[in-house]
């Protein structure tokens, strides 16, 4: 039902979150491909037939005839569209949507000649000639990449929410274990510094503070502070 309301025994966490991680792309080695074939076929025809008709006398109704290569009828400006078709493949193959946008330019660019040849007959626009192989290499050229400006790119989805909480807590819970097994901080004269530490006197012992124990020596000393006595000297005979 459309108004399904999800609930918690639905097995679906609605705090945790969705991490996309972006993957390859699957436009751009098509791109890549035909772009190579493109330029080289294209470098391969100007070789063999480099007649540019001029496009002040020729465009966009005359008549114009071309050289047979491996079963296509080029000219110069038949490998000219090749070539620059080629190009811009190549040069948006370095990213995917790059390398879609320019498959959709050259894709309908290419159709485009076909149809157009297919309607005059032996000519693209009175300049670039064509015959029947030259009018299918351009549809299907063509048809290709309008298909590969709807490629993809593969994701890959990572889910974060519940896990990484107890994740990070744990990690908390060890940091506080490795701390407490540090050695404990030493207080001046190297006595340690450890919580819970004995006093220095119980209960049962009298507190006894410097000027006590100066005034009732235990050893039977006299005090610094107590008057001088006489003291005798006895000289032997």
């Amino acid at each position: 039902m459309l108004g399904r309301r999800r609930h918690a025994d639905d097995g679906i966490d609605d705090d945790r979150e969705v991490i996309v991680e972006h993957g390859p792309s699957l436009a751009k080695g098509p791109a890549l491909l035909a772009g190579s074939l493109l330029v080289a076929f294209g470098l391969a025809s100007l070789l063999k037939n480099n007649d540019f008709p001029r496009f002040s006398s020729s465009f966009p109704d005359a008549d114009v005839n071309g050289t047979n290569f491996l079963g296509f009828e080029v000219n110069g400006w038949t490998a000219f569209f090749s070539i620059t078709a080629g190009a811009l493949l190549l040069f948006g193959a370095a990213q995917h949507h790059l390398a879609k946008l320019m498959s959709l330019i050259v894709g309908l660019a290419l159709a485009a000649c076909a149809v157009i040849a297919i309607i005059d007959g032996q000519d693209v626009l009175g300049l670039a000639a064509a015959n029947f192989w030259t009018k299918v290499g351009f549809a299907v050229a063509g048809g290709l990449m309008l298909l590969n400006a709807l490629m993809p790119r593969r994701t890959r989805r990572r889910e974060v929410g519940p896990a990484t909480t107890a994740a990070t807590t744990r990690r908390d819970r060890d940091d506080d274990l490795v701390d407490d097994d540090l050695p404990a901080r030493r207080r001046r004269f190297g006595r340690p510094n450890v919580a819970g530490d004995e006093p220095a006197t119980t209960a049962a012992e009298p507190r006894t503070t410097v000027s006590d124990r100066d005034a009732t020596p235990d050893d039977g000393s006299v005090s610094a502070e107590a008057p001088d006595a006489p003291t005798t000297t006895h000289r032997r005979p």
